[in-house]
């Protein structure tokens, strides 16, 4: 029998087949909410919702199925949780579950996988402003940034440290505007 795990709506996630899988977009926010970034070290509450809401205000501008690629990043992390980046690297089979999650979402929502890269490089950018404002280290320590260039601190995007319903329903209505909107942009280019 295959492992699952429960979702919060009650259903059950099979993240060994993620292809089969009908995501829940509550699920997603919910579990979002609840995972603080930096597995817990920071300064203070801060959810991945929260973060990935930042990731696709950061894409403001560019066209919006990058911008919902960027609030959905870390949408896999609502299944098999976040772990550290450097924790990460040692783990295979993470990643490959990871990429599998997130290959079979993007096709739910019939968004590009691999992601457009200015996701990337809006997610680094947005690291490098939490990491100034969320831990004691600011983030200067980090061997990562001696193999790519640090962007600077940007200081709109700095964390709010929304309560859990706070980031989740903030998530939620991102998510609607920008699939509403992205699906109306499909629907113009096929007529």
């Amino acid at each position: 029998m295959e492992s699952y795990i429960e979702t919060y709506t009650g259903g059950k996630f099979y993240f060994l087949s993620p292809e089969t899988q009908d995501y829940v977009m509550e699920d997603i926010a919910h579990a979002l909410s609840m995972t603080c970034r930096f597995v817990g070290h920071c300064k203070e509450f801060y959810s991945v919702a929260e973060h990935s809401w930042h990731v696709a205000r950061l894409l403001d501008g560019c066209p919006i199925e990058v911008q919902l690629a960027g609030l959905l990043h870390d949408a896999s992390e609502a299944y098999i949780t976040d772990i550290a980046s450097p924790v990460k690297q040692h783990l295979p089979d993470y990643r490959a579950m990871e990429d599998g999650i997130l290959k079979a979402l993007f096709e739910q929502y019939d968004l590009e996988f691999p992601m457009h890269p200015a996701v990337k490089q809006a997610d680094l950018a947005l690291l490098s402003t939490e990491a100034h404002y969320m831990l004691h280290s600011g983030g200067n320590t980090w061997d990562m940034w001696k193999s790519i260039r640090r962007p600077a601190p940007n200081a709109l995007y700095r964390p709010v440290n929304m309560p859990p319903p706070q980031a989740k329903q903030l998530f939620l209505d991102k998510f609607k505007e920008l699939n509403e909107k992205y699906r109306a942009s499909k629907r113009v280019a096929t007529a």
